[in-house]
């Protein structure tokens, strides 16, 4: 599991070997090259103007692509199809068989059977493996369980199962970690569902996510509180990277983060940020930054110009497998994007998949693919088995192009280890050698062309 979703970026894909690729045939790079839409072969990441935001920018680029109502009724059909979750509307009870299915699922299948990895170097031994899925304490489930409101007060990791210990594919890895589902931002509104066995993990559901948190990460309070960080009446978005805040806990915020706050008539930006007291409470300490470009109030709108200032706004960051590393993976990036200007979209790449109309790839040839590429506007997600890329438009040289946070890629036969938030072309290749553009599954699209 560990190795096939680290070495791509993705989320939930269990083994790379696996993956169907798709063949392409003489015809189709014979019309490849009559048509002039073969990309030139170019090592990752492509550098110069092309990777620079100014070079993408329209003149007509503000107009809105989706009014904040459109993208507003997007997000509520995610939550309807499940594929988000709508925790302002929780219940104060949920029923214990319901809890117990939000467990299960949250492992990912790692609570199945032993899994083949490696913790601090050594095979993972039944016993330890046993003993983590145990401390979940299921069986103490009753039939229905207080669903408790709660803000995490840190940069909090979120794990399938209640350990901090990493679980590696290999004996010296320590980037992708199998346990690592993704993580929230301080001040994320949570509902914390169950604690683990010896009290040290919560078990909570998240706006896109379940699984388990260090309970010292949670600060509880009422719901009326809690209801101004789930769903702010006033707030700023984070429109950088990270957005770094001094306080007794450096606070550490990731774009698109959302932070409740106001305006000063002087113009200064007023947030709240969660402490947790020594009784483990939420404390509201108020901050003060100058506005320096770095929050906007409310939502950015979905325009053009906006996707590609937030795209590249990243640019050359370090790739986090789940968060790890003060990082993004590939899925957590295009959703960070899209969550700064109103659409919330899933965590994981296949989920993506399912927000809005897909173009099937399936059967196409090389040159299929490019031209059905070539009708699709900027800022469509571009799947490939346990990726997503964000396609930026061709270049100048009427090259496709590409954004995305990636892991790795193959020259040779040798996977190149990048790490980064960067542009390319779509003909980087996979462990057997076949460009990216043939092993796309579908193109996704969240707004139209402008």
């Amino acid at each position: 599991m560990g190795a096939g979703r680290a070495a791509w970026g993705g989320r939930k894909v269990t083994d790379i070997l696996g993956w169907r690729v798709l063949r392409r045939d003489i015809l189709g790079a014979l019309l490849a090259l009559l048509s002039g839409v073969v990309p030139v072969q170019a090592a990752l990441p492509v550098t110069g103007a092309a990777a620079t935001a100014d070079y993408w920018l329209r003149v007509d680029g503000d107009e809105p692509l989706l009014s904040a109502e459109a993208c507003a009724a997007l997000t509520h059909a995610n939550m309807q199809r499940g594929l988000i979750h709508d925790i302002t509307t929780a219940e104060e009870f949920r029923a214990g068989d319901m809890v117990r299915a939000q467990i299960h699922a949250a492992a990912q299948g790692q609570d199945v059977a032993l899994p083949a990895l490696y913790e601090s170097g050594q095979p993972l031994t039944e016993q330890r493996w046993r003993e983590v899925c145990d401390s979940r304490a299921i069986e103490e489930i009753g039939a229905h369980v207080s669903v408790r409101p709660a803000v995490t007060v840190r940069r909090t990791d979120v794990r399938l199962l209640p350990s901090d210990a990493g679980w590696f594919s290999a004996p010296h890895d320590v980037r992708y970690d199998a346990l690592q589902g993704t993580v929230t931002d301080p001040g994320e509104a949570v509902l914390v569902l169950h604690g683990s066995r010896d009290g040290r993990y919560a078990f909570v559901e998240t706006r896109d996510y379940c699984g388990w948190v260090d309970e010292r990460a949670l600060a509880f309070t009422d719901r009326e509180t809690w209801r101004g960080f789930a769903a702010p009446e006033e707030f700023f978005t984070v429109t950088t990277a990270q957005l770094r805040i001094a306080g007794e806990e450096q606070l550490l915020y990731q774009l698109g983060a959302k932070i409740p706050g106001r305006r000063s008539s002087d113009g200064a930006i007023h947030l709240s940020l969660p402490v947790r007291d020594a009784g483990g409470h939420l404390v509201v300490r108020k901050g003060r930054l100058p506005d320096d470009g770095r929050l906007v109030e409310g939502r950015l709108p979905l325009t053009h110009n906006n996707l590609v200032r937030l795209a590249f706004s990243s640019l050359y960051t370090e790739y986090g497998w789940g968060g790890a590393n003060e990082g993004m993976d590939c899925s957590s990036y295009v959703q960070n994007i899209y969550r700064a200007m109103g659409v919330e979209l899933p965590r994981d790449a296949d989920m993506q998949e399912r927000v809005r109309s897909l173009l099937p790839l399936a059967g196409l040839s090389t040159a299929e693919r490019y031209e059905r590429l070539a009708q699709v506007p900027p800022g469509a997600l571009l799947f490939r088995p346990g990726h997503v890329m964000l396609y930026l438009g061709r270049d100048a040289g009427n090259t496709p192009l590409v954004i995305h946070d990636i892991s790795s890629y193959y020259e040779d036969g040798v996977q190149q280890y990048i790490r980064q938030v960067v542009v390319s072309t779509l003909d980087f290749k996979n462990s057997r050698g076949t460009a990216a553009i043939d092993t796309l599954d579908g193109i996704g699209l969240i707004a139209p062309a402008p």
